[in-house]
């Protein structure tokens, strides 16, 4: 079967150009030849349409190789450019290639052409591809100096919020006459929370807490909320897998993935519309795979499509880059679907876009699948009690956290040893009054870390229990010998009840993992 060519060629003689046609023919070619002999001719033709291939005749009556070879790279178009005559000097033909001219085939040995431009067309192909590597480059890398930005900022920032939505909630413990604004503190801090958590997610940097649980189920569970966030005048339809789609992620940033998808395609049919979302099992191969970046294998989708206005092409390849947004300034932060990228890649899985102006645009999340015989057992039921009477030490080096720690842990009936320092926590542990039964410890700490000190105390108390708790980023915390995934671990900020509950499942053998001794 013969290659389509589109072919742009300069030349002022009808035969010449007929047999130039019939060479490429001969060598497997179909060519699409337009022929054109002066510059404006040649400037109406780049604009109109895609050429494969430019071919110049040397020297024309109105218009010559040199000034063609000119507007070509003016139009900033990289298209092979391959020059033609009979005869032309050594010297005019290192000109033209140094002024960007690929080749240059003679007239009287038309039979090299073909070649020539096999050659030019893979080579073209070759630039091509470098270009999208080089533009996915700097695209990761720019990912990459705003997830450092976030990384940079989280830990300070997450230890002031957990003070303030620590003590508001403390205080709304009690009959406040200042309930109205500790209320307002805590929903103000909450959205602080909320940003930080978007940026993290964003940079796939954010410390996730991934289970097995069934894709259809997570929808369901969302439908009422969906229904009154959207509105009445959006029409919403939910249509999922027969058999149960189980999946391994964290349930609440996919749930978070489909409430900004939601909330995107809500804001794309401000006259109302329809939103469908779906659920299959796929099985993605070869070239399918390799497309989203993915490994072969089996995975959970889940669809979130509309008729709304559509993504325009010239847009669509920015929609995941960090505060992009095509909205205006008080409706969007640009930060939902790098948001929804950020969670998804980090989960293992991908996103694929599709969309058409004016007709809608549907996002299609693929997550890897877990078979339904490794479903997590259910949790245990919350303990109707969170009361204690074991003896805390705590290692913090943040006073107003450590403070905070202290006075939820003891209005909770726990003894409380606080440190401010990894040092002193090891020299209450070796000589203090009393058995250690629990070590919270940040995990970055000026001095001793949080696994240093988790590992010299238990060589004093083998099987102690250790919480380990940071602001940081996922990649700091593994980078200091932590993963939330093998220990206990408490992402900042977090309220006092989640801690006393974290550390009474702890103390009651769930979700517990000792440190051992080295």
């Amino acid at each position: 079967m013969k290659r389509l060519l589109d072919v742009l060629l300069i030349e002022d003689r009808e035969d010449d150009a007929i047999l130039i046609s019939r060479c490429l023919s001969r060598s497997g070619y179909e060519p699409n030849v337009l022929r054109v002999e002066t510059e404006q001719e040649m400037r109406d033709a780049l604009a109109a349409r895609k050429w494969d291939i430019v071919l110049s005749d040397y020297a024309l009556p109105r218009f010559d190789c040199r000034h063609a070879l000119q507007v070509l790279v003016e139009a900033g178009l990289d298209i092979p450019f391959i020059a033609l005559s009979g005869t032309v000097n050594e010297e005019a033909i290192l000109e033209l290639v140094r002024s960007g001219a690929r080749d240059y085939v003679m007239k009287d040995n038309l039979a090299r052409l073909p070649s020539a431009v096999d050659r030019e067309l893979r080579e073209a192909e070759g630039r091509k591809e470098r270009r999208k590597l080089e533009a996915q480059l700097s695209q990761a890398m720019k990912m990459e100096a705003i997830g450092r930005l976030a990384g940079g900022v989280a830990h300070d920032f997450n230890n002031l919020l957990t003070v303030i939505t620590g003590f508001a909630e403390l205080a709304l413990l009690e009959d406040n006459p200042a309930r109205g604004g500790l209320e307002q503190i805590l929903q103000a801090a909450e959205r602080a929370a909320g940003l930080t958590r978007q940026l993290l997610a964003f940079s796939r940097q954010q410390a996730l807490e991934p289970r097995i649980f069934d894709l259809n189920e997570l929808v369901r569970g969302m439908e009422k909320m969906l229904l009154r966030l959207i509105g009445e005048d959006i029409q919403v339809g939910v249509r999922l897998a027969d058999a149960p789609i189980m999946v391994k992620a964290d349930p609440g940033q996919i749930e978070q993935v489909v409430l900004n998808l939601a909330v995107n395609s809500r804001d794309a049919m401000p006259l109302g519309g329809r939103l469908i979302i779906s659920t299959a099992s796929r099985r993605l191969e070869g070239s399918h795979a390799k497309a989203y970046g993915i490994a072969e294998g089996q995975y959970c989708a889940i669809s979130i499509s509309d008729n709304g206005i559509g993504i325009p092409p010239d847009v669509l390849p920015h929609i995941f880059e960090p505060f992009f947004t095509t909205k205006p300034a008080e409706k969007g932060t640009g930060l939902g679907l790098s948001t929804v990228y950020g969670i998804v890649q980090q989960s293992g899985g991908a996103i694929q876009p599709y969309s058409e102006k004016d007709l809608g645009t549907t996002m299609t999340v693929f997550l890897p699948a877990a078979s339904a015989a490794e479903q997590d057992t259910p949790a245990s039921a919350e303990l109707g009690r969170m009361m204690g009477s074991e003896t805390v030490l705590i290692a913090e080096d943040d006073p107003n956290v450590l403070n905070l720690i202290s006075e939820s842990l003891i209005a909770h009936g726990f003894n409380v040893v606080p440190a401010g320092n990894g040092e002193l926590a090891l020299e209450k542990l070796q000589h203090g009054d009393q058995p250690v039964d629990v070590l919270i410890t940040d995990v970055v700490m000026p001095g001793i870390s949080g696994r240093a000190l988790a590992l010299r105390a238990a060589e004093s108390i083998p099987n102690l229990k250790v919480l380990f708790m940071s602001g940081y980023t996922e990649e700091v915390i593994q980078h200091h010998g932590i993963s939330s995934s093998n220990v206990a671990f408490l992402q900042k900020p977090f309220a006092p009840g989640d801690l006393v509950r974290k550390v009474r499942h702890l103390l009651d053998g769930e979700h517990c993992r000792t440190v051992a001794a080295k």
